[in-house]
């Protein structure tokens, strides 16, 4: 089997052109696979992500935690003697004359936003109660974008803010300015206006409720979840686009060892004649079909971590990258054994049907 396996691999080494030119077929489909769950996997891990603490009390039919809610302070009166033991402010709201340089504005409690939001301080300091007016932490991805330190000065829709510190939570407020609530609300001109208020949860209040006036409690967390459901149709298609590659390179894979086999004919069936049979045949060709799709994973995986880098998806400050995980990479290891079997199957069959003596006369 072993001989057999090196004789393979032998001959699509001798035939290189054709080899690369099959691997970079491979390597086209499982790029495509490779970056498409890949940003689906990047955007279910930062936006899709309840929270079991906090529930969200914003306008019915808004994004609330993104932008377009708006309620009156007066509410959190409203809310705490209904029994809500704590309604946290916020304000949420995307800031820019333009996607390309708008900002996801979060305007916070000093007092309280250490419990409702875990983070890391990368650089600097938090923001305290007494901190300067007009200071900002940045999410480490937004502090990227804009090239900005501790320290630092930052237009936030015209006005400047000093970065007092960059955080990092892992999801899309990464990407968010995080400033305190009256300076939020004197930016926006919304008075004392907010866009929503967090509650505990396992109290009075629990998804779904609706309150007057066109209210709705939602769990924290909801908005990212229905946002990146929202794509689902698009992954949808392109995973189709995806498996339609994955077969046309299948199936070229299959012509190629077709061809490779008949090219060798008679030296295989000489060694079919000295004893080796249909397994270790099969084995031949196996091997050259894992030889190429080996070559196309390992390029398929090359040319997404490029394009991993030079691209991502983003929209009003709403920003993707592509998340080549292990299990990402497992996943399209696993299609390239797909196709390596698929590749195979078809000429060993066939193989192990033709004539012996007939194709002992053939010509080499």
């Amino acid at each position: 089997m072993l001989t057999l396996a090196s004789l393979g691999l032998r001959a699509i080494w001798i035939h290189w052109r054709m080899t690369v030119l099959m691997a970079l077929t491979v390597a086209l489909s499982l790029a495509a696979f490779l970056m498409m769950r890949a940003y689906h996997t990047a955007l279910h891990r930062h936006y899709a992500q309840l929270s079991a603490a906090y529930l969200m009390v914003e306008q019915s039919g808004s994004m609330g935690e993104f932008m377009g809610s708006r309620l009156p302070a007066s509410l959190a009166a409203q809310l705490t003697s209904a029994g809500a033991s704590r309604a946290i402010p916020e304000i949420h709201s995307v800031v820019g004359s333009t996607p390309e340089n708008a900002i996801l504005l979060r305007g916070i409690s000093l007092e309280e936003y250490g419990e409702t939001e875990q983070f890391q301080i990368v650089a600097g300091q938090p923001l305290r109660p007494g901190s300067p007016p007009r200071s900002a932490m940045l999410g480490v991805r937004l502090a990227e974008k804009k090239q900005a330190l501790p320290g630092a000065t930052v237009q936030i829709r015209g006005r400047d803010f000093q970065v007092a510190g960059v955080f990092s939570t892992g999801t899309y407020a990464d990407h968010e300015a995080w400033v305190a609530l009256y300076d939020a609300q004197a930016l926006l001109g919304w008075g004392s206006d907010v866009s929503v208020f967090l509650i505990p949860s396992g109290e009075v209040f629990k998804p779904g409720d609706e309150l007057p006036g066109g209210i709705s409690i939602v769990r924290k967390g909801q908005n990212g979840v229905n946002l990146a459901n929202e794509w689902n149709g698009l992954f949808n298609l392109l995973g189709l686009i995806a498996s339609s590659l994955g077969v046309a390179a299948a199936v070229a894979l299959t012509n190629i060892l077709l061809r490779l086999a008949w090219l060798h004919r008679r030296e295989l069936a000489i060694l079919q004649s000295l004893g080796f049979g249909r397994r270790a045949l099969a084995g031949y060709l196996l091997a050259q079909s894992a030889g190429i799709s080996l070559a196309g994973y390992l390029a398929g995986v090359a040319l997404a971590l490029i394009l991993g880098q030079a691209t991502h998806l983003q929209t009003a400050g709403i920003s993707v990258r592509a998340d080549l995980s292990w299990q990402v990479l497992a996943a399209s290891l696993l299609v390239a054994a797909l196709i390596t079997l698929a590749g195979a199957a078809l000429p060993a069959l066939w193989l192990s049907r033709l004539n012996l003596a007939a194709l002992l006369r053939a010509d080499s």
